[in-house]
C-alpha cells in the first residue's frame, strides 16, 4: 500500500501521494522510493557522465559565456 511504501522509504504519506498523483518530487524522494522498491539501479544511467570531444566541450563553453553589453556613452 502507499502507507507501507512511504514507511519503507522513510517518507510522509503526503510526499508519496504527490509523487504518484503529479509526478513531482525532490531527487531525494525519488531515490528513497526507488531504493524501497529495489529499483535503485534503474537510476544509474541518469548519473553517467557522457563523454564529449574537446571540440564539443569548447563549443558549449563558447555558447555559455556571457558577454556584457557595451556601456552607453553619455555626453
Amino acid at each position: 500500500t502507499q502507507r507501507e511504501l512511504a514507511q519503507m522509504a522513510g517518507l510522509s504519506l503526503g510526499a508519496l501521494r504527490k509523487l504518484e498523483s503529479d509526478g513531482q518530487c525532490s531527487l531525494e524522494t525519488l531515490v528513497r522510493v526507488a531504493q524501497a522498491l529495489g529499483l535503485l539501479e534503474a537510476l544509474d544511467d541518469l548519473f553517467v557522465l557522457k563523454r564529449q570531444s574537446i571540440a564539443q566541450m569548447e563549443q558549449v563553453d563558447l555558447v555559455s559565456r556571457r558577454q556584457r553589453a557595451p556601456r552607453k556613452k553619455t555626453s
